[in-house]
């Protein structure tokens, strides 16, 4: 095992991969899924994991027994330490595709029971597009797990202020913290932090019915299904066959 550690540039998350041995990264897999309620079985489940890193969260699904794991990410799988962990467990259910998630299509990769969205959503410069282009490939349940800002608002050069202390009804008021360059934690790679209801209200705009399932510190998860009106369609850009032919959205 410690030849495969050590292949690996980064370990992001800590998965138990046989008894007593883990992947030496800090986020826990094992609490992700347990804090965002995703099922110990999984068996006959279609799974896709957004931004699948290391794998770890797909391997686990298998683990759980779902039928068919799609891993999504940009980089190739070697790079993230994937096609290690894959020949090392010998799995046969995960398969990985190298794409983005601003351009899922259910014709080429087709729908899926459960959506894995773990440490995603801030990540991107185009978080509402992403969430409509889940809803499209999703025929059941999204799990979705972020950085919120309700306890983490970046203001006056302080990290970690609580918006309530600048106005107590800003945590009812969908916001984005726009980062435009490394103000969340020195990291270039965020682009958006939500507050809890503007995560609620960007998966109902896209016609998902979402609910807050658990929060602690800077993060939340929450779960969405389809069933709200979709708000998207009806805005001009929305029903334009034009900008939904741009955007991959379907009619």
């Amino acid at each position: 095992m410690t030849a495969l550690f050590q292949s690996v540039p980064h370990w992001h998350q800590r998965w138990e991969i046989f008894q007593g041995i883990f992947t030496p990264g800090r986020n826990s897999v094992e609490a992700m899924l347990g804090n965002s309620g995703v099922p110990v079985d999984l068996s006959g489940k279609r799974v896709l994991d957004v931004g699948t890193f290391n794998g770890c969260c797909a391997f686990e699904c298998e683990r759980r027994g779902a039928s068919e794991i799609i891993a999504l990410d940009l980089q190739t799988p070697e790079e993230l330490g994937f096609t290690a962990l894959k020949t090392a467990l010998r799995s046969n259910r995960v398969r990985y595709h190298r794409g983005s998630v601003y351009h899922l299509d259910p014709e080429e990769i087709g729908t899926f029971d459960m959506i894995l969205f773990f440490g995603v959503l801030y990540h991107l410069r185009y978080p509402l597009l992403a969430i409509d282009q889940l809803r499209r490939v999703s025929r059941g349940t999204i799990y979705c797990e972020t950085l919120v800002i309700d306890q983490r608002f970046i203001a006056e050069g302080k990290d970690f202020q609580p918006i309530s202390a600048y106005h107590g009804a800003l945590t009812q008021v969908p916001l984005w913290q726009f980062y435009k360059a490394n103000e969340l934690a020195g990291d270039y790679s965020n682009w958006f932090g939500p507050n809890i209801q503007a995560v609620l209200d960007a998966f109902e705009s896209a016609g998902l019915s979402a609910s807050l399932i658990s929060q602690w510190g800077d993060r939340a998860a929450f779960q969405a299904v389809a069933g709200a009106a979709d708000t998207m369609r009806q805005s001009y850009e929305g029903a334009s066959e034009i900008v939904r032919t741009e955007l991959a959205l379907g009619r």
